[in-house]
């Protein structure tokens, strides 16, 4: 179901520049009971991206209404994912913007992804990627249009048999030292890990995207005294920690048995998930997701 600019199924012309050229932004959320779960959230990074990438926007209110909208045209799902990509409208042959760009918001309803309970009970198998995260400051936080890398990053689970993949900053060795590798978050979701009670996050400074979910953790784990740090870290440090989950707005938390490194000749398992199991106490039931977590 199609929207765009609050008319239903309008045709989309093949000038537009989020087709040629990734040229827009993009919010994927959760939509509980006719409610959008964290939608300030998502609202306040959908200002982020345009700030950045000197895009219009629709006012809050009339975003809001058309998604009313779209959603009524589904008969109100009572589960439902809520995608709102914004263009920066149609243009001409080349990268330059036009004098007088009309941006363009296409709003489409999408049904429940169900997840298997045992994911969330025993946890689910992680790739370290080899596609790597190009570093783009102007770029980092916002969810843009370009995702490449994660389409690229996904194509590789399937022969490894994993539910996601850990992508690491594209990085070079210099004076003949190894590159450092430095973890960014998950193909379509943020990442976090215990070690020795604490719990950490890649800070989104050179890529990615900063999770709503991530945001809204982060000031959770500090209501319920859980000690966190944010930073880069190297891939050793996730190798070698107690606990490791993956987040995002239609999941929820979601916690990793088992990472595959080295192009799948070696693993690590996980067998801890109490922070996890804690954190996904407050958060999953939101989602309608499970919050029991096995522990090994």
């Amino acid at each position: 179901m199609t929207w765009i600019n609050g008319q239903f199924q309008a045709p989309l012309p093949v000038s537009d520049r989020g087709l040629a050229y990734g040229d827009g932004i993009f919010e994927t959320l959760a939509c509980i009971n006719q409610k959008l779960h964290l939608w300030s959230r998502h609202w306040q990074r959908l200002q982020q991206g345009a700030k950045q990438l000197a895009l219009e926007v629709p006012e809050q209110q009339t975003l809001l209404n058309w998604i009313e909208q779209a959603l009524a045209e589904k008969n109100n799902p009572s589960l439902a994912v809520v995608k709102i990509i914004i263009t920066r409208g149609s243009g001409g042959r080349g990268y330059k913007s036009p004098e007088q760009p009309q941006s363009r918001t296409i709003i489409t309803i999408h049904p429940w992804p169900e997840h298997n309970d045992n994911d969330y009970q025993q946890g689910i198998s992680a790739l370290v990627c080899r596609t790597c995260l190009a570093l783009q400051p102007s770029l980092a936080g916002i969810k843009h249009l370009n995702r490449l890398e994660q389409v690229l990053a996904a194509q590789e689970l399937s022969a490894n048999n994993c539910r996601e993949g850990l992508m690491l900053e594209c990085t070079f060795a210099e004076n003949d030292k190894p590159a450092k590798k430095i973890v960014t978050e998950g193909i379509s979701s943020n990442l976090f890990f215990v070690s020795r009670g604490q719990l950490f996050t890649p800070e989104i400074i050179y890529s990615g995207v900063s999770g709503t979910i991530r945001s809204e953790l982060l000031e959770r784990a500090k209501a319920l005294g859980i000690p966190l740090a944010t930073g880069r870290y190297e891939m050793q440090e996730v190798l070698n920690a107690d606990e490791v989950f993956f987040t995002n707005s239609i999941f929820g938390i979601l916690p990793v048995s088992k990472i595959i490194y080295q192009q799948g000749q070696k693993s690590r398992l996980y067998q801890q998930r109490d922070i996890s199991m804690q954190l996904a106490k407050s958060l999953n039931p939101e989602l309608q997701r499970p919050c029991q977590f096995i522990t090994l």
